[in-house]
């Protein structure tokens, strides 16, 4: 790994007024509109890659806000660093298991140097960088992901957003009473839920299957059996719409059940998708209700920022539905 402090193509930190940031990110915010914002903007260029330092070594960290509330290091960096765990932690992906460690490390980005909470787990790669941060995170108020391009006809989508050690960064989104907790990620471009999410999703919103189980890496390099859902009516989360996303179904479970159809072919056009709801003997590990939402929805959207001092997510995204 190369040493050196020379920010990656694409990076930067600037103070602008709020006026100005709205203007160059096209978000809005709560907050008071004539405070100066200290502000981290990354574009598709620099692979959404921050320079860091810890113990006078060069890191490259990936900003993605599906990233636990730990900097999440590559198991080989750690050991590079000589890093030793002051408590273990234990990261659940479905019924698997993997051992970490943690430490409060110092690392300095963009110039400034704070402890931050660190994990590796054995056997760990993060590829094309040496570890994942989440942007809340990172130093300053406000960071900004630009996507793309604006589009037009885009809309503002603010959600209040929490920040904890066993959820990272996640919106509570309120379903019909049911808490579904939320997360957005660049790194995987499937939206993706737990069993237990897709089922009450799926009784109110038509959900049916449309093609057979097949084989996905859903976490922390952890391959889980998922299976596509479409559903009847869009739902909407603050605004940003889903129509589909893929079901870990052996996954978060409890005893929930999932749809027994799937989409009509052409010659079943009259049967009715009924979706069937309520218990099963049969039990998948503990019910837990949490939406990841992917790249591929995430590419309707110009820019994702996450604002430390209102902890919203403000996304510039095109709302209308195909």
């Amino acid at each position: 790994m190369k040493r050196g402090s020379t920010m990656q193509q694409g990076f930067r930190v600037q103070v602008v007024a709020m006026t100005l940031a709205l203007l160059a990110s096209g978000c809005a915010t709560t907050t008071n509109p004539s405070a100066p914002v200290n502000e981290t903007v990354l574009d598709a260029n620099s692979q959404y890659l921050v320079q860091a330092e810890a113990r006078g070594r060069s890191l490259k960290l990936k900003v993605d806000p599906g990233a636990p509330y730990f900097v999440l290091l590559n198991d080989k960096v750690a050991k590079e660093l000589r890093l030793v765990g002051t408590k273990a932690a234990t990261l659940a992906v479905g019924p698997m298991r993997l051992k970490g460690s943690t430490r409060s490390e110092k690392l300095t980005i963009g110039g400034v140097t704070a402890s931050k909470p660190v994990m590796w787990v054995k056997g760990q790669a993060i590829g094309d960088a040496d570890g994942v941060i989440n942007p809340a995170n990172l130093p300053g108020d406000r960071v900004t992901l630009r996507l793309q391009a604006p589009q037009p006809g885009e809309q503002i989508i603010e959600l209040p957003m929490r920040f904890d050690r066993q959820r990272g960064l996640y919106h509570e989104f309120d379903y019909g009473g049911q808490l579904i907790l939320t997360r957005f990620t660049l790194e995987d471009r499937l939206t993706t839920a737990t069993g237990a999410a897709a089922s009450v999703i799926a009784k109110r919103r038509t959900g049916l299957w449309e093609g057979g189980p097949f084989v996905h890496q859903v976490r922390f390099g952890v391959s889980r059996p998922v299976r596509r859902m479409v559903l009847g009516q869009t739902l909407s989360i603050k605004g940003f719409p889903l129509n589909e996303f893929a079901v870990r179904i052996m996954d978060d479970r409890g005893s929930y059940l999932l749809p027994e159809k799937e989409v009509p072919t052409a010659a079943a056009e009259d049967e009715e998708g009924v979706v069937v709801t309520g218990k099963n003997r049969r039990s998948y590990g503990a019910a837990h209700f949490w939406l990841m939402i992917g790249g591929k929805d995430l590419s309707r959207c110009s820019t994702i920022s996450y604002d430390r001092r209102s902890k919203r997510m403000v996304m510039s995204c095109s709302i209308t539905t195909s």
